[in-house]
C-alpha cells in the first residue's frame, strides 16, 4: 500500500468537522461504547499512582482525564476539536484537578518534561505527521515517564482491506499501523522498554514504552 504523506492541514479540518460533529452523543452512542472497552485497556496499562501527571492526547469527551482524577496528582487533556474540548469541560464540571486545551497532537502547549504518564488512544490513525507527534510526546514526558497507544492496528489482513478504503474516502483518516511501526516509531523518539499487547485478535494494539531516565 502507498504511504502517501497526507495534507496535513486537509486532514486536521477533516478531523476536526468530523469530532465536532461526534461530540454531542460521544460516551453515549453505540460506536463510542464499542471502542471504550479498549480504551479502558489503555488506561489500565498506564498503572497510574497518585504522583502522575497524566496527559491524554486525543482526549475526546475526557473520560480517561475523569478517571484519572481521583487516583493521580493531575489530569490533562488535548483535543483538535473545540466542541469535544466543550463537552469534556462540562462532563468534568466540579473536579478541580483537570484541565482541557484545544491542541494539534504535534504542538502539544506543554512545557519539556511536564507529564509522567501519557495516554493516547483511538485517535493515532488521524495523525498527519506521526513521527512529529511521537516527538512531542517524549519532550513533554518527564525522564522515566510512561507512554501507552492504544488504536487499530494494521495486523490483520482485514484491516489493511479497511485501512485502504478509509484512506481513500475518509479525509480524516491516515493509516492504520502495524504493531512493529509504532513500535519503530517510538524508538526512533528516544523512548525504550517498548513493548506491544493485542487485543480484539489482533485487531487493536497497546503499545507500551518509557523515557529514559535522566543520567546521573
Amino acid at each position: 500500500m502507498s504511504d502517501r504523506r497526507p495534507d496535513r492541514e486537509r486532514t486536521l479540518e477533516a478531523s476536526r468537522r468530523g469530532f465536532d460533529k461526534w461530540a454531542p452523543t460521544y460516551e453515549d452512542d453505540r460506536r463510542s461504547k464499542r471502542i471504550a472497552a479498549m480504551q479502558d485497556a489503555a488506561f489500565d496499562a498506564l498503572e497510574l499512582g497518585a504522583e502522575d501527571r497524566l496527559l491524554d492526547v486525543g482526549c475526546g469527551s475526557g473520560a480517561a482525564v475523569r478517571r484519572a482524577a481521583p487516583m493521580a496528582a493531575a489530569a490533562s487533556g488535548v483535543d483538535l476539536s473545540p466542541k469535544m474540548i466543550e463537552r469534556a469541560v462540562e462532563l468534568a464540571a466540579g473536579i478541580e484537578n483537570v484541565e482541557f486545551r484545544v491542541s494539534e497532537s504535534d504542538a502539544l502547549p506543554y512545557e519539556d518534561g511536564a507529564f509522567t504518564a501519557l495516554l493516547c488512544t483511538s485517535s493515532f490513525h488521524h495523525y498527519p505527521d506521526p513521527a512529529a507527534t511521537v516527538r512531542e510526546m517524549a519532550r513533554v514526558l518527564a525522564p522515566g515517564g510512561r507512554l501507552v497507544i492504544g488504536d487499530g492496528s494494521a495486523d490483520r489482513p482485514e484491516a489493511r482491506f479497511v485501512d485502504w478504503f478509509l484512506r481513500r474516502f475518509d479525509q480524516s483518516h491516515v493509516k492504520l499501523y502495524r504493531s512493529t511501526e509504532l513500535a519503530e516509531l517510538l524508538y526512533a523518539a528516544g523512548f525504550e522498554r517498548v513493548s506491544v499487547r493485542k487485543l480484539w485478535s489482533g485487531g487493536y494494539a497497546l503499545v507500551r514504552a518509557r523515557k529514559p531516565a535522566a543520567s546521573v
